[in-house]
C-alpha cells in the first residue's frame, strides 16, 4: 500500500523537476492549476514575452530593409538567430549586466549577428514600442489560438446538450420559488447565445489590441531621424501590419491602455456568465433539487474529507468562485490608463499582472466547464416529479388565462386576486387548484366557456404553457452556430 501512495518515484526526472517548481510558485495559475495553464504559457509567460521582444525587433529589421534602410542579410542574420535567443539569458543579462529589459533583448541577439546588424536593432524606438507591442501581439494569440477555441468548444456543447433536453420540461424558478415550466434546453441555449454574445465583444476587444512603433514620446521624430524624414507612420504601420496590430496614434511613450481595459470588461463579462450558468448548475445539482449530476462524480465520489458519499458541484464551485478574482483585476485596468505626461513606472508595474492572470483564470474555468458538460447527466425522472407541484397549482398559468379573458370576479375583484384566495384555501387544505377554484361558480361559468387548450392547462398540462420558448430556442442556437462557425 504504501508503495502504491509514493507517486513521486513515478515521475520521470524532468517531471520531478517541474512539480517542484509549481510547489515553489505564488500564484496558482503556475502552481495547482499550472498544468490547465501550459497551453497558455507560450504566450503569456516571461519567456513568452521575452520571445516576442525579440520578435518585434526581428520585425522592425525586416520592415527596415523594406524601406531600404538595412540589407537583406542583416535580416537573415536576426532570423537565424531567432532559434539561438535564450529568454533565461536575456533575463540574466538585465538582472547582472544591462540593467534594462529592452536592452537585454538587444544583447541576446546580438550574441549571434554581426555588429553591424547589431546597430541597426531598434530603430528610433524606445522600450515601450516593443514591450506594448509585444504584448499586444501575445495576447491577441492566446485568444485567438487558446482561450477562444476552447469557448467555442464550450458553446457546441451547449448546443448539443440543448437539441437532446428541448423537449424536456423543467420547473421555472424566480426568487428561488417554483413557478410555470421551461424547457431545459431552452435555459441551456439562453446561456449558450450570452456566453456567443460575450465571445463576440471579446473578439472586437482584442481585435482592437494596439501597437505602437513612434519614439519616446510618440511623435515619431526618432523614426523619421533613422528611416527617413517624413517616414515614420509609413514604417509603424507597416510594421505592426505584420503582426497584426493597429497602430495606436494617441500613444505617448507607451500605447494607451482604454484598449486592454476594454479587454478586462470583455473578459470579465464573460466570466460573469460563465459564472451564472455554474452557479444555476451548483443549485440545480443540489440534494434538494437534484435535477443534474455528473456521471464522472457519482461514480467517484468522495467530494468531501468528512462525508465519503457526497457528491459535490466541484467544478461548478470553482468557477463560480472564480469569477469575483477576474472581476478584481478591472481595478488594475482602470489604475493602468492614467500616465503621469507622457509615462510613468506605475503602468509598468500594473501591466506584469492583467490581464495575463485573467486570461489564465478564464481560460482554466472553460476547461472546468467543459469537462463537466462532458460528464453532465439530467435526472429526467426528478425533474418530472418536481414539475408536478406546478401541475398542481398553475397559478400562474391561470392568472394569465384570467387575464386574457378580461375577467373580474363580484367578490374578489381581478383574476389575480381571486387567484390568490383560491391559492391559500388550496395550500391549506392541500388539493389541486383548479379543483378548488371549480368550487366557485363564477369561476365555473368561466371554465366551461374555455377553449379546450386553456381548460388542459389549468388542468395541469403544462406541456401547452410553453408560449414561443422552442422558437426562442432554435433562435439563440442558429446565432451561437453562426458565432461558432
Amino acid at each position: 500500500m504504501k508503495d502504491k501512495l509514493n507517486l513521486v518515484d513515478k515521475l520521470s526526472k524532468e517531471d520531478n523537476i517541474i512539480q517542484n517548481h509549481s510547489l515553489s510558485c505564488i500564484s496558482p495559475d503556475d502552481a495547482k492549476y499550472g498544468k490547465a495553464s501550459t497551453k497558455l504559457k507560450e504566450y503569456l509567460s516571461a519567456a513568452a514575452e521575452w520571445g516576442a521582444c525579440a520578435y518585434v525587433q526581428k520585425v522592425l529589421l525586416e520592415t527596415r530593409v523594406e524601406f531600404g534602410q538595412a540589407e537583406k542579410t542583416n535580416l537573415y542574420e536576426v532570423i537565424e538567430a531567432m532559434d539561438k535567443f535564450d529568454p533565461l539569458n536575456a533575463a540574466l543579462l538585465e538582472a547582472e549586466v544591462t540593467k534594462h529589459d529592452q536592452l537585454a533583448v538587444i544583447e541576446e541577439i546580438g550574441r549571434f549577428v554581426s555588429p553591424e546588424t547589431k546597430a541597426l536593432l531598434h530603430p528610433g524606438t524606445t522600450s515601450y514600442d516593443i514591450l506594448d507591442t509585444a504584448r499586444s501581439y501575445l495576447f491577441k494569440e492566446a485568444w485567438n489560438n487558446v482561450i477562444r477555441p476552447e469557448i467555442t468548444n464550450t458553446l457546441e456543447k451547449l448546443c448539443d446538450l440543448s437539441d437532446i433536453s428541448i423537449d424536456t420540461l423543467q420547473v421555472g424558478r424566480t426568487h428561488l420559488q417554483d413557478t410555470s415550466p421551461i424547457l431545459f434546453g431552452s435555459m441551456i441555449a439562453g446561456y449558450a447565445a450570452r456566453i456567443a454574445d460575450r465571445l463576440e465583444k471579446c473578439d472586437t476587444f482584442f481585435g482592437d489590441l494596439k501597437g505602437k512603433v513612434s519614439g519616446i514620446v510618440g511623435t515619431g521624430a526618432s523614426v523619421d531621424m533613422v528611416i527617413g524624414e517624413g517616414k515614420s507612420i509609413d514604417f509603424e504601420k507597416s510594421a505592426l501590419d505584420k503582426l497584426g496590430l493597429k497602430p495606436d496614434y494617441t500613444a505617448t511613450q507607451v500605447v494607451q491602455k482604454e484598449g486592454l481595459a476594454d479587454v478586462g470588461h470583455g473578459i470579465t463579462t464573460l466570466m460573469c456568465v460563465l459564472g451564472d450558468f455554474a452557479n444555476d448548475m451548483r443549485i440545480l445539482y443540489s440534494s434538494a433539487i437534484n435535477e443534474v449530476t455528473s456521471r464522472d462524480n457519482v461514480e467517484r465520489l468522495g467530494g468531501s474529507s468528512a462525508d465519503a458519499t457526497k457528491n459535490n458541484p466541484i467544478n461548478y464551485e470553482n468557477i463560480a468562485g472564480t469569477v469575483p478574482v477576474v472581476e478584481s483585476a478591472m481595478r488594475v485596468f482602470y489604475s493602468i490608463i492614467q500616465t503621469d505626461l507622457q509615462r510613468d513606472l506605475r503602468s509598468s508595474k500594473q501591466a506584469r499582472y492583467q490581464p495575463q492572470a485573467m486570461m489564465a483564470e478564464t481560460y482554466e474555468s472553460f476547461l472546468r466547464v467543459n469537462r463537466e458538460l462532458s460528464q453532465l447527466s439530467i435526472n429526467e425522472d426528478v425533474m418530472a416529479k418536481n414539475l408536478e407541484r406546478v401541475r398542481n397549482n398553475p397559478s400562474e398559468a391561470m392568472v394569465a388565462i384570467l387575464r386574457g379573458e378580461k375577467w373580474v370576479h363580484p367578490e374578489y375583484g381581478v383574476g389575480h386576486d381571486f387567484v390568490k384566495e383560491m391559492g391559500k384555501r388550496a395550500k391549506k387544505e392541500r388539493r389541486p387548484l383548479l379543483e378548488v377554484a371549480l368550487e366557485d361558480s363564477e369561476f365555473r361559468t368561466l371554465y366551461d366557456g374555455l377553449s379546450e387548450n386553456k381548460s388542459a392547462i389549468l388542468g395541469g398540462k403544462l406541456e401547452n404553457y410553453l408560449g414561443s420558448s422552442s422558437n426562442r430556442a432554435q433562435q439563440n442556437l442558429k446565432y451561437v452556430r453562426s458565432v461558432i462557425k
